[in-house]
């Protein structure tokens, strides 16, 4: 079978988006959003593990991030100097880049109708999202093999002027959401960054809803 041929059978047995991810709150109550408007949002990485890829769904075994991260990064600039300096920056970068966008962009849309906006730097709400990733499985693909990657957060309401003084918990584990395989735009995710982007927007989306319906209630 030719190459292009291959390319058009995968786009026509192209993956469909899936989650995994199972959430509830653990803490408190989220009635306390009812009549709010406007939410602030903040972003915490600040204790990460990355995923054993060993075990699919391994959450909460693997690596503290900043050990994977260093070796990572010298195993790639081993290969090739430079390599693993500049993908330790995308691994950062991709936060502000692509994650954080692609989580609000879907919350934002599933409250639509619920009158309720989320932002970062919302200084005038009440409340606060603390959106704590902790648990990240980069997944892989390398075109003859191919595992989903997938995060678990932890989503604090809190007030903004203190964020110590947290209303309720939300726990979302392992969301996934396979990336669209496209053939005319060539559109696949060898990248880890935008296999965990769409994991950070199945995120927004699975907790949009989770939000909307029970602030309809």
């Amino acid at each position: 079978m030719r190459r292009p041929e291959i390319l058009l059978l995968m786009a026509v047995f192209a993956l469909s988006s899936v989650s995994l991810s199972a959430q509830k709150l653990t803490s408190g109550s989220i009635d306390v959003l009812k009549g709010e408007k406007t939410l602030n949002v903040v972003f915490d990485y600040s204790n990460i593990t990355v995923g054993n890829l060993a075990n699919p769904f391994a959450t909460g075994k693997g690596t503290p991030e900043k050990e994977y991260v260093a070796k990572k990064t010298s195993e790639l600039n081993e290969k090739k100097p430079g390599d693993g300096d500049r993908w330790a920056q995308a691994w950062k970068d991709d936060r502000a880049r692509l994650f954080q966008p692609a989580l609000l962009k879907e919350l934002n849309e599933k409250l639509e109708k619920q009158g309720v906006v989320v932002k970062e730097d919302g200084s005038d709400a009440k409340y606060t999202l603390v959106v704590k990733t902790v648990f990240i499985d980069p997944g892989w693909n390398i075109g003859v093999s191919k595992k989903e990657a997938f995060i678990s957060l932890m989503i604090d309401v809190a007030e903004t002027a203190d964020h110590s003084k947290v209303a309720a918990t939300v726990e979302m584990k392992n969301v996934l959401k396979k990336v669209q395989v496209s053939y005319g735009d060539m559109t696949f995710d060898f990248a880890v960054g935008q296999r965990l982007q769409a994991c950070y927007e199945q995120a927004g989306i699975s907790f949009g809803k989770y939000l909307s319906k029970g602030l309809s209630k």
